[in-house]
């Protein structure tokens, strides 16, 4: 009986990922607070075996007004104290995570994005309810050059069925995973639909969504049951093979 009910630690895959979505970069939205958390959450990754993150903070109209050039001035400042710590160039990059909003159309008119590698930008929106004109603007920013990945699907409660989450997909969207969501961090209902579109192959990658060193500690007790861990085993690959340049 134990031997079908076993189950199999996430952080046992991650070996040699990258992590691309993340909010590492200090005092730059709600992520990390200082370089000291920054630093923090740079040892909790080596220590799962990742070899290193994109950072990808928020642009949120209104909320984070962070730019490109504040983003990069933000990533090569902790560069140099990361490096005086041991950890030069584990955040490999820098990009951003959009929210789809008002501020949105600017950026795809002017081609303002920081991609997660190529053209692929991370996306999301709001929880409360889908952008107004939502297809419109994922329209606008594909024919402006850019594949847009959409931020953990599994935790909007307006794409609580299969279909509607696979309708960005035929928009065009990768989907993204959080693997806090299959820890049940945000909820029962974001853990059931992780769990639904991971065990269907439909997230093209998995990211920690991390924002502080305590998230680790919730990702270290992640279990899934040996049924799902093929599932798991490809995403991480698709990740990886995504994530090459």
């Amino acid at each position: 009986m134990l031997f079908f009910s076993k189950k199999y630690f996430i952080v046992d895959f991650l070996e040699g990922l990258t992590d691309m979505h993340c909010h590492i970069l200090p005092n730059i939205d709600d992520g990390s607070k200082d370089y000291a958390m920054s630093l923090e959450m740079v040892k909790q990754f080596s220590e799962l075996g990742y070899k290193g993150v994109i950072a990808t903070p928020h642009i949120m109209d209104g909320f984070y007004d962070n730019t490109a050039e504040g983003i990069i001035e933000a990533f090569n400042e902790i560069q140099s104290y990361l490096s005086k710590n041991g950890y030069a160039n584990f955040i490999k990059s820098a990009a951003a995570e959009y929210m789809i909003d008002a501020g949105f159309d600017g950026l795809t008119e002017n081609k303002e994005f920081l991609p997660i590698v190529k053209n692929n930008v991370l996306v999301e929106m709001s929880y409360l309810q889908p952008p107004f004109k939502v297809n419109e603007q994922l329209f606008q920013l594909q024919l402006k050059g850019f594949k847009p990945i959409l931020a953990h699907p599994e935790r909007y409660p307006y794409l609580s069925d299969m279909t509607s989450v696979l309708k960005f997909k035929t928009k065009g969207c990768c989907l993204q995973l959080n693997l806090l969501s299959l820890g049940g961090h945000y909820g029962k209902e974001a853990f059931k639909q992780a769990f639904s579109l991971l065990e269907k192959n439909h997230y093209d990658y998995l990211g920690t969504d991390a924002h502080h060193p305590g998230h680790f500690n919730v990702l270290k007790r992640i279990t899934i049951p040996k049924k799902t861990v093929q599932y798991f085993e490809a995403l991480v690959i698709r990740t990886k093979e995504n994530l090459i340049n």
